[in-house]
């Protein structure tokens, strides 16, 4: 089989896609050809079965010359493989589709997302199946949605030692870009009330502003961290290259996810729940996905600072984090539903 890929970007080292270079490598291993045609192109492949073309957005072209890259990049692939795999961008499988059709290959689409978007429901009416981590992560209810689960590398996202270690203070981590909708304010504040209850916690915000008009909620995130009183608990990473972040969760007890809304499986609550990394979220889809009996004890109410408070202290006092049954649960899970190497296996099989 000969794949071709539709994607943002290759990249490595990118904080938040850096991931997929390892999807499409474990792809290759396991069909003859993958060609990547990226909207960016920033690393190049290790393996000789891939193939990476960029439709030119990391030279500075403008909208048509993306537009030429794409349409040059699928004219110069197409007729070489046999299906094309569009990853997150319900766009490309619009853009794809009257090509595809004259060349006879069958389109599919990875997505996980919040909304279901006009954009989204017109794409998958070219799609032969649409690939998703959970229902609530593809929101168009169609026979053609194929739920698989995730694809967390659980060789590099691992427990070091499954004995837990007595560190001084307990870490807590805030995962994401520097936006409103990543909710580090809601964690910030939450830290500063436990810290004034006498807790002895530490917070690292691991994340950098990606628009330029995020610059004033990040400045505003710094001085709430002071004015809070938790300043000096509290350390901004910046960005954290992706082949560096199992090291944070090695030294991390406890994951907070603030995103406001239910929807897609953030996968960094996945890459830390395979590291055993407790986790918080207020994503009520994780409902469904921690082991069950610790569920309602994981996932607080979106926006609520009191709730948020109150199952963090739950965590701390029961020293949840150092519980060696919860944090096997937790990495359990993962193995059994979440493992790149059998989503692989099952994108490979749906498509075969």
């Amino acid at each position: 089989m000969k794949i071709l890929i539709i994607t943002q970007k290759y990249d490595k080292n990118d904080s938040n896609l850096g991931a997929f270079v390892g999807w499409w490598d474990k792809l290759a291993e396991k069909i003859e050809k993958v060609y990547v045609l990226a909207l960016e192109k920033r690393s190049e492949p290790t393996r000789s079965n891939i193939k990476v073309l960029s439709m030119g957005k990391e030279n500075g072209v403008g909208f048509f010359g993306k537009f030429f890259g794409f349409y040059q990049g699928l004219l110069k692939t197409i007729g070489k493989t046999d299906a094309i795999l569009v990853h997150m961008v319900p766009k490309y499988v619009i853009l794809a589709a009257p090509i595809a059709l004259i060349f006879r290959k069958p389109i599919y689409l990875w997505y996980t997302g919040v909304a279901a978007q006009k954009q989204l429901k017109f794409s998958v009416i070219f799609c032969q199946k649409v690939f998703t981590a959970h229902e609530a992560a593809m929101r168009v209810n169609t026979p053609k949605r194929i739920v698989t689960g995730h694809g967390i590398d659980t060789n590099k996202f691992k427990i070091e030692n499954l004995k837990f270690k007595i560190f001084d203070k307990i870490t807590i981590l805030s995962v994401g870009r520097i936006t409103p909708s990543k909710g580090h304010d809601l964690v910030i504040k939450a830290i500063a009330d436990l810290i004034k209850a006498g807790y002895d916690i530490n917070l690292k915000i691991v994340g950098d502003v990606i628009q330029k008009h995020h610059q004033k909620y990040a400045d505003f995130l710094k001085k709430l961290a002071v004015d809070s009183g938790a300043g000096t608990h509290v350390k901004f990473t910046g960005a954290v290259l992706y082949e560096k972040m199992p090291e944070y969760f090695t030294g991390t007890e406890i994951i907070i996810n603030a995103v406001p809304f239910f929807g897609g499986l953030d996968k960094v609550v996945l890459e830390a729940m395979a590291s055993s990394v407790v986790p918080l979220t207020s994503n009520n889809a994780f409902l469904s996905v921690f082991p069950k009996d610790f569920a309602p004890q994981l996932v607080f109410k979106e926006n609520n600072l009191e709730d948020l408070k109150n199952k963090l202290k739950n965590v701390l006092d029961k020293k949840l984090y150092s519980d060696e049954s919860l944090r096997y649960e937790l990495r359990n899970v993962i193995i059994k539903n979440h493992n790149l190497d059998n989503l692989i296996i099952r994108i490979i099989k749906e498509m075969s």
